[in-house]
């Protein structure tokens, strides 16, 4: 009669291994507190990492509606801001996306230029980019690796996105610049409400 839950950041790679591993008198369903923090160890601990933050809940056919209700019942009291049902592959791809692609970019800004000089003239925006870049590298590698097909399949799409505004400005294509920028801006603004 347990129910038992998760943190892990991959659920494809977790979540059907550990429900085959049970016995049929205990459930396991995947969680994801979306509040992680690029320092660790237990002085950096915050006991309102959780406020208002993102919790996804990761349901399989195995998973009765009752734990779902009671695993969605302790993000509430723990003070998640929005609780979401993905499935484990969903999540994985909404993931690779939204940090592990976002992890792979603040690492690449900061393996661009040797130089230990650039915290001398950067301004925020290079700051807010790569806060992220200080990482744990056995973490999030294993991470990465375990969820590698979304993960590329995420990278892919950025390099073509990336791709696109590059031969934008190589052509002084201003009109086609201009337009993914209100893209952008229209699609931020949906983050700025959260």
């Amino acid at each position: 009669g347990t129910l038992i839950t998760d943190v892990t950041g991959v659920k494809s790679a977790v979540v059907p291994k550990v429900q085959s591993l049970l016995r049929p008198d205990l459930e396991f369903i995947g969680a994801h507190p979306m509040a992680g923090r690029e320092k660790s160890g237990v002085e950096n601990a915050d006991m309102h990492v959780f406020l208002g933050a993102n919790y996804i809940v990761t349901p399989t056919d195995r998973n009765s509606r009752e734990a779902i209700e009671a695993c969605k019942s302790l993000g509430r009291v723990l003070g998640f801001g929005s609780i979401s049902e993905l499935s484990p592959e969903k999540h994985d791809e909404m993931i690779g996306f939204l940090s592990q692609l976002t992890h792979c970019i603040a690492v690449s800004l900061m393996i661009c230029h040797d130089t230990q000089h650039l915290a001398d003239y950067a301004g925020d925006s290079f700051r807010d980019l790569t806060r992220i870049a200080k990482i744990n590298d056995a973490m999030w590698s294993e991470l990465f690796l375990m969820n590698k097909a979304a993960l590329l399949s995420q990278m892919k799409l950025f390099d073509q996105k990336f791709h696109d505004l590059q031969d934008a400005i190589e052509n002084d294509n201003e009109d086609k610049i201009r337009e993914m920028m209100r893209l952008s801006t229209e699609r931020r603004i949906f983050y700025d409400n959260k």
